[in-house]
């Protein structure tokens, strides 16, 4: 079940740290990401009989009262701690298991081809569908998870992870979360590859994928359909360092994101090779349709060390943020964000009324920024204020009370993009 990880940056063809030199603000660091070394995954052997499934997909609108939820938690029981799996499979027309709560703890849970997990009714009321601890868990498909979004009221999550350590969620499907999809909480080594994220981008604070106060995170090769953001990184319970998301596209999202809690330091985020569309697959436009999203309005969270390289944008309206007036500041001192590196960007069909935003909380903390190879069908800026940028080959210039911009020098391209 072990599998060495990643993200090295050779991995990802950047290899080493990029110094930049910008005149009005010194030597700049690109961010390297996960410090891992990242392959793909392969699934852990199989720790008990798989099991069969017993009930079909066409029951989910009205699932069985007697369902699996005992049977599934015994067999996870079972493998608990071992590394290795416990497997769904289906039998002819039974390609449903439905369950409440399910409890992953150093096993892992493989969906079969074909194969729906669902959540019951009762679940909603939960905090979630699948809890995942410990070392050596992984969530593999290539079935689905469906938590019934369409059909269930709470605030359930549909698969929360919380003091991991290598954690594998690879090729599978996670479908109608009620609130975030698939969030990760403290620990150090998390890869999510090849996951596809079907939730309807109005679906109110159903995020993709977030990754929460963890050391060595790679999401890669993944596809988001989701109702809040697409990625977000965040430090609601310690710092997060490390972390790469790339070759990964999200769909009527609220796009790639860091930030928007109050509190510890935000550094070495890499996003590389990414796609952010403002509508998902079905239509359907996000209800903020930002694209590269910095975002806090606390008074104590540091980011820093944070590159977007390599992005391509299509149909959205906050092509550019970085924010530190989120929210209200309660306490003292002000929101930093700094090395904030935007290195190749390409935005096309952008919405009536696109536009970028760099705003600094006031003189003493300006936002440290960096623009190179940007190339956006919308130039309109809102909301500038209190911040230092570099520029190279941008056609997005920041202007407003407390900006002040240099130009500076950079390796890289506007980016070739296929939509």
């Amino acid at each position: 079940m072990r599998v060495n990880h990643v993200g090295s940056l050779s991995a990802l063809g950047l290899g080493s740290a990029i110094l930049l030199h910008i005149a009005s603000a010194g030597a700049q660091t690109l961010a390297t990401g996960d410090s891992r070394s990242v392959s793909e995954p392969v699934y852990p052997a199989v720790c008990t009989t798989p099991l069969v499934a017993q009930f079909s997909s066409t029951q989910r609108a009205s699932p069985p009262q007697s369902d699996d939820t005992g049977r599934l938690q015994a067999a996870l029981n079972q493998c608990a701690g071992t590394g290795k799996s416990v497997v769904l499979t289906a039998s002819g027309p039974n390609d449903a298991f439905y369950t409440d709560s399910l409890k992953v703890s150093g096993e892992g849970l493989v969906i079969g081809p074909g194969v729906t997990l669902y959540g019951n009714d009762s679940y909603a009321g939960n905090a979630n569908l699948i809890q995942i601890t410990g070392a050596n868990s992984s969530l593999m498909g290539p079935g689905t998870v469906d938590g019934r979004g369409d059909l269930i009221s709470g605030h359930a999550r549909l698969v929360q992870a919380n003091k991991i350590n290598n954690l594998i969620v690879y090729n599978v499907t996670l479908a109608q979360a009620r609130h975030p999809n698939l969030y990760v909480e403290g620990g150090n080594g998390f890869t999510a590859w090849g996951v596809t994220i079907r939730t309807p981008a109005n679906r109110n604070q159903a995020d993709g994928i977030d990754i929460d106060s963890l050391t060595n995170a790679t999401v890669i090769n993944s596809s988001i359909d989701a109702g809040d953001d697409g990625v977000a990184v965040k430090t609601n319970s310690g710092n997060l360092s490390n972390v790469t998301v790339a070759n990964t596209r999200v769909y009527g999202t609220h796009g790639l994101t860091v930030g928007s809690v109050y509190k510890n330091t935000v550094s070495n985020v890499l996003f590389k090779d990414n796609y952010v569309y403002g509508v998902d697959h079905n239509g359907i436009a996000a209800t903020t349709a930002n694209a590269i999203n910095v975002k806090t309005g606390s008074c104590g969270l540091t980011v820093k060390q944070v590159s977007y390289v390599n992005t391509c944008i299509k149909q959205a309206k906050r092509l550019i943020i970085m924010d530190t007036n989120y929210g209200a500041c309660t306490g003292s001192g002000s929101p930093s964000l700094s090395d904030i590196v935007v290195n190749g960007v390409y935005a096309t069909e952008s919405k009536s009324g696109a536009y970028t935003m760099i705003d600094g909380r006031n003189s003493s903390y300006p936002v440290g920024a960096y623009l190179a190879h940007v190339s956006l069908d919308a130039t309109a800026q809102s909301g500038d204020q209190y911040a230092t940028v570099g520029l190279d080959a941008s056609n997005d210039t920041p202007s407003g009370t407390g900006v002040t911009t240099s130009s500076f020098s950079m390796s890289g391209n506007v980016p070739s993009c296929t939509f």
